[in-house]
């Protein structure tokens, strides 16, 4: 004969179920929230306008070299640091700047002796470069250098060769656009009394000797410098 169940069906079906809802909850582990992806310097943006890229040989730019570090989604990334490298004579203050909450960091930056083109490299680690290119441009003329012509001997009442100078910076690059005045001391006659210096720095003059023997003194001068020549007819 079959003896009856302590417990009818139904009571042991809850009973079942209490126990696994309580192993459950002992077995499980609460999961944390996944961290937000760190952002990471993707690109740089040029910042410094183009009219500012110029300046004087040897001065430092007008503005400050300035970039802006960008992530993947091309937000400001701030507190990334930016090496910058001078080329072509140029040096900057410091060889790193840290960008600020706008992503922005910016550098002084002086620019080489020479005329012509400077360049400044900004990068973000091994792989992430942007370059700022500078024109250089020659400072005020500071002294008179003769080309050639001095010491001609000039047959009577004929022309001489060209009487030749340069003007030029502190660091010698060629003046352009600088009047030079031409002083005849001693007779005779020149082609012009002012002539401009040209894109070589380069102005000159000829001088047509009188009809007797005579010694010129020829002087060629700006507001700062000036050269003499010397020049004889026979």
């Amino acid at each position: 004969m079959r003896t009856a169940s302590r417990f009818p069906l139904p009571a042991v079906l809850v009973a079942l179920t209490a126990v696994a809802i309580i192993s459950a909850c002992k077995n499980s582990t609460p999961t944390a929230p996944s961290a937000a992806p760190t952002p990471v310097a993707t690109r740089l943006v040029l910042l410094t306008p183009a009219e500012q890229l110029s300046g004087i040989a040897g001065a430092p730019l007008g503005a400050n070299a300035a970039v802006q570090v960008q992530d993947a989604k091309g937000a400001p990334l701030g507190g990334a640091t930016v090496t910058w490298t001078a080329f072509d004579g140029s040096s900057v203050a410091s060889a790193t700047s840290t960008t600020d909450e706008q992503g922005i960091a910016t550098i002084a930056w002086t620019l080489g002796t020479t005329a012509g083109v400077d360049s400044l490299q900004a990068s973000v680690g091994s792989n992430i470069t942007a370059y700022l290119v500078s024109a250089v441009q020659a400072g005020p003329v500071s002294q008179l250098v003769e080309v050639s012509g001095d010491q001609q001997m000039v047959a009577e009442g004929s022309s001489s060769s060209p009487l030749v100078v340069k003007a030029v910076d502190q660091f010698g690059n060629a003046v352009s656009g600088v009047t030079v005045t031409w002083l005849d001391e001693n007779g005779g006659a020149l082609n012009a009394a002012t002539t401009v210096t040209d894109a070589n720095g380069i102005a000159q003059v000829t001088l047509t000797a009188d009809p007797t023997a005579e010694q010129y003194v020829i002087v060629a001068q700006t507001d700062v410098a000036s050269v003499t020549f010397v020049e004889i007819s026979n």
